[in-house]
């Protein structure tokens, strides 16, 4: 009896080269974890980005330090565009200094330090427990999108770091929602929680 073959391989050849592939990724996925997770609770990426906070922000030890990153794509027809930002931030209750960042080359760089203060913003716009913030002034124009996630593992290229960070994700959770209460009853605004779509209603 005879076998059908595709590219001189029998079906049972094909299925289990294609067995064998999805083993050997998915034993390089775990290994690779693993390598990224000791890497970030060694903190080498982590001190990096608390020594170039420290070193931007006067009086540091008023804030809570966290990394930060935005990702955001766009649709022209079927070509799909995502941009990628990375920052360093440290808050509290009165304003936020962000310090952009660039990681490149497996280099971690810093751009100049700005700080926005809360009486400047006027719309905060995220979900209550929710990891990203917009902020935006009275205006509508965005002055900021940013997520602070408990875990950064370089996965890849747009993900360069490895920076487990679940005390100031926790933090950064915490001044958001208050922010978001305190700013938007201020204003008397209410947000829809969808992003780059702040605003749901003006009340008067």
């Amino acid at each position: 009896m005879s076998e059908t073959t595709y590219y001189g391989l029998t079906v049972p050849q094909m299925i289990g080269i294609t067995v064998g592939l999805f083993v050997i990724i998915f034993i390089y996925v775990i290994i690779k974890d693993k390598i990224n997770r000791k890497k970030a609770q060694g903190g080498g990426d982590r001190d990096t980005v608390w020594n170039i906070l420290q070193n931007s922000i006067p009086e540091i030890g008023q804030y809570t330090r966290a990394y930060g990153c935005w990702e955001w794509s766009t649709y022209q027809g079927k070509k799909t565009t995502t941009t990628y930002w990375y920052y360093g931030v440290a808050f509290n209750n009165d304003r936020l200094f962000v310090v952009p960042l660039s990681c490149e080359g497996g280099d971690i760089s810093y751009s100049d330090a700005y700080c926005i203060e809360k009486k400047d913003v006027a719309i905060v716009n995220s979900k209550k427990g929710a990891q990203w913030v917009e902020l935006y002034d009275m205006h509508q124009k965005e002055l900021l999108s940013i997520s602070v996630f408990p875990e950064n593992l370089n996965d890849d290229k747009y993900h360069p770091v490895n920076i487990i960070q679940p005390e100031e994700a926790q933090a950064f959770i915490r001044w958001k929602d208050t922010w978001m209460d305190e700013i938007n009853r201020a204003n008397h605004v209410e947000v829809t929680g969808k992003m780059k779509k702040p605003v749901k209603v003006q009340k008067v």
